[in-house]
């Protein structure tokens, strides 16, 4: 399922929906300009704009008189708000989504169309037709039907979010009982990489989009499923066995259990580390390796990518290695994941480089710090516009990159985010380009891409694409 809501953020997003009702009945109420109207709308602008700077959205929906909010049913509310529940079913609104970079204008705007009749609306177009006539892009309204129409899609959406979800909260539950002296169960480990396993190759869940997803809070445990997603979809294309598979994902999974013993002021740190900080930062990978080797059933591998996985195929990292040539071959790969997902990890004090950039330059490395066959093979399972990208296309759109082209690299499957006329597309509607169709045959492309672009500048949660 998607994402839950912290209990603050549940009672945040319910107080926007009570305003949200008494900004409704205010409209139909009071002239334009009452003072008590200017002053709920401001509250609710600011209320909105405070959620959406932690959150890319928030969508309420309403489907048989029942209220959501998030994913949470809202039973008490249900009954309070009844009638503003069935008004917005009389004109076809079965689910509204407020997006990051609202406008108090835009708010007007929608306001304004729940307070109209279904007659005067459907004579407009409808609901979305008279938003868009408005210029409102940051809010966007389903209808009723349309809810259903997309019954089938959302389950197989949440279904991957939920094994994404669940792989989070593994890693979550494993490096908190390691921090606190308590045994951890290796079977769950090894169980939440084999759902992985089963979701990445089981072509029913594009899993591989969702490790777009990075929490500032969180970073060590979102990032460790990151990493295990992708070097399971890397050792797919390198052709592991099931078995090998297993192992290789439970490693990448745990290659950085050593940080749990890594202050945090350390590795949440503002800027550079100093020489001292750099060292402690070092010992979690020897750190790591001792945690797992008294894991009882721990797999000896994942042991070795724990403490490998910064050396280096040319051995140049750390620690030393002195007793070998090169890494493990399951190291080399954790590498490559744990570098990449690293370098396209966004971080509010430094930044953050597109995921392109930070495979251009890892290319550059290949041969040295990287080991060049895994990253051709890491190139041909992302492509050379990585899943998850935002990328700008010839015709005016700009799109989310979905799935990779092995045929192509050049031209994957993307997914509109913002059409040719500059209005963004509700994630659950977006049309899939086919960017190797061409105007005819022997003819030059329909659709090319002609950059990376950067999703938060645009206000684009890439996530809600897959």
């Amino acid at each position: 399922m998607e994402q839950r809501l912290t209990s603050t953020e549940l009672g945040h997003a319910k107080l926007i929906f009570e305003q949200l009702v008494a900004v409704k009945r205010k409209t139909m109420l009071y002239p334009p300009k009452h003072p008590e109207l200017v002053d709920a709308f401001q509250r609710l602008t600011e209320h909105l704009g405070k959620f959406l700077e932690k959150r890319p959205e928030l969508t309420i929906a309403m489907h048989e008189a029942d209220l959501f909010i998030g994913s949470e049913l809202m039973m008490k509310e249900s009954v309070t708000y009844k009638q503003f529940i069935r008004e917005c079913e009389d004109i076809d609104v079965g689910g509204i989504t407020f997006l990051k970079g609202l406008e108090q204008a835009e708010l007007e705007a929608f306001v304004d169309c729940l307070c109209m009749d279904r007659r005067t609306l459907e004579n407009e177009g409808g609901v979305t037709e008279r938003l868009k006539a408005n210029k409102v892009i940051h809010v966007v309204v389903a209808s009723s039907s349309q809810a259903a129409e997309n019954d089938e899609e959302d389950v197989e959406h949440h279904a991957a979010k939920e094994v994404y979800n669940s792989a989070v909260t593994a890693v979550t539950d494993i490096m908190n009982s390691v921090k606190v002296g308590q045994s951890v169960n290796v079977i769950k480990a090894e169980k939440t990489v084999n759902t992985l396993i089963d979701a990445i190759f089981g072509q029913q869940l594009n899993i591989l989009g969702l490790t777009a997803i990075k929490s500032y809070d969180e970073t060590t445990f979102y990032h460790s499923v990151n990493t295990c997603i992708l070097s399971i979809s890397l050792g797919g294309n390198l052709s592991l066995t099931h078995d090998k598979l297993a192992i290789l994902g439970t490693a990448a999974l745990l290659h950085d259990i050593g940080k749990v013993n890594v202050p945090v002021g350390i590795t949440t740190k503002p800027g550079p580390l100093t020489p001292e900080e750099f060292d402690v930062m070092k010992r979690h990978t020897s750190e790591g390796a001792e945690i797992l080797s008294d894991m009882r059933g721990m797999h000896r591998l994942s042991m070795i990518v724990a403490f490998e996985h910064h050396a280096g195929y040319d051995l140049k990292g750390y620690p030393e290695l002195n007793d070998k040539q090169r890494p493990h071959l399951f190291s080399r790969i954790v590498q490559v994941c744990d570098s990449y997902d690293a370098g396209t990890s966004f971080r509010p004090f430094k930044g953050g480089k597109l995921p392109d950039q930070v495979l251009a330059e890892m290319i550059r490395q290949s041969g040295q710090a990287f080991d060049p066959v895994i990253m051709k093979a890491f190139v041909q399972t992302l492509s050379i516009y990585p899943v998850g990208s935002l990328v700008l296309l010839d015709s005016g759109d700009v799109a989310v990159v979905i799935k990779s082209n092995p045929k192509d690299l050049a031209r994957p499957s993307v997914k509109v985010a913002i059409d040719e006329g500059g209005i963004k597309t509700d994630p659950k509607d977006a049309k899939v380009l086919d960017l190797v169709q061409r105007v005819g045959k022997g003819k030059p492309f329909k659709r090319s891409i002609i950059k990376v672009v950067d999703p938060w500048e645009l206000g684009i949660d890439v996530v809600q694409f897959f």
